[in-house]
């Protein structure tokens, strides 16, 4: 029995040893591994309550009767600084769940200075808007229609091409603005891009634009916005051709001409000769009447010998 214990001692005694460093590691793995949970769950927790500030832009509303004002001079963005908990601002920042807007509902007709105003915040972040104020002016809305003009260059395409009437998806467009605004436009025109040297027919999509008898942007709304534009292109006849064709029908106009002087001067020689065989024949026949008269004569007065010519 004492020969079992003390067999293989040494072996013994270096596997014990080896256990107690073996458990030892785990059990400071451990702790370790429990401090730096802690610590960065800790970590955590601090930066999602620390203080943050950010500054971002937002779109700016109108809270007005539309139908029947126009508002102009105001900012369609403005920028906000928000300040909070971190984890406050990061969700807005990324959510924007709040509004920004010009409260107009008892504004009449006029010029004004209002201030921008939020909704959406908490009580827990805080906030500044650039600018604070804004100068507007107030209008009543008026529509009016407009023919829509086309403008575009001809001399863009190829030499022997000619461009046809513009085809459109509409003719009229609906202007709508302040009554001032409205009085100012002269004309609402669609500018037509043509590539250059072009052959075939042009198809594109041309932005409206109202302008002032001075070539200025006129600040209205357009219905529609822009509109299909299509312009026919084709080949003009070739100048050979027609040269050819203009020579041909001068020759057949001179050779008419030739033939109708030949047939006047054959008609004019025709006139001639009868009227010389007519002359001759009348002549004759005077001269018989008179060889006729002589002899008559000569038979009255008694001449027994009668005279034959």
């Amino acid at each position: 029995m004492k020969k079992l214990f003390t067999q293989n001692l040494g072996y013994r005694l270096i596997a014990l040893v080896l256990a107690v460093l073996l458990f030892a590691y785990v059990k400071t793995d451990h702790l370790t591994a429990t401090r730096t949970s802690g610590g960065d769950s800790n970590q955590n927790n601090s930066t999602l309550m620390s203080t943050k500030t950010t500054t971002i832009t937002m779109p700016v509303d109108l809270d007005v009767n539309t139908s029947k004002y126009v508002v102009s001079g105001y900012r369609e963005n403005v920028k906000v600084t928000l300040s909070g908990t971190s984890a406050l601002v990061t969700t807005l920042t990324n959510t924007r769940n709040f509004k920004v807007y010009l409260d107009l509902q008892d504004y009449k007709a006029g010029k004004y200075t209002a201030k921008y105003k939020v909704t959406g915040l908490g009580k827990d972040i805080k906030y500044k808007i650039d600018p604070e104020l804004a100068k507007i002016s107030i209008a009543r809305r008026r529509t009016k229609n407009f023919e829509i003009r086309y403008r575009y260059d001809t001399n863009m395409i190829k030499e022997g091409y000619t461009m046809g009437n513009v085809k459109s998806s509409t003719t009229e467009v609906q202007a709508t603005g302040s009554a001032t605004d409205i009085e100012r436009i002269s004309q609402v025109v669609a500018d037509v891009n043509v590539p250059s040297n072009t052959t075939e027919d042009i198809s594109a999509r041309a932005v409206l634009q109202a302008l002032d008898v001075n070539g200025n942007i006129v600040n209205v709304v357009l219905t529609p916005q822009s509109v299909n534009v299509t312009i026919p292109v084709t080949k003009v006849a070739s100048k050979a051709k027609s040269s050819a064709s203009t020579s041909s029908s001068s020759s057949s106009k001179s050779s008419s001409g030739e033939s109708s002087s030949d047939a006047s001067s054959a008609t004019d020689e025709s006139a001639q000769s009868d009227s010389n065989a007519s002359t001759n024949s009348s002549a004759q026949t005077t001269s018989d009447s008179a060889t006729s008269d002589s002899t008559s004569t000569s038979d009255a007065s008694g001449n027994t010998d009668t005279q034959v010519n």
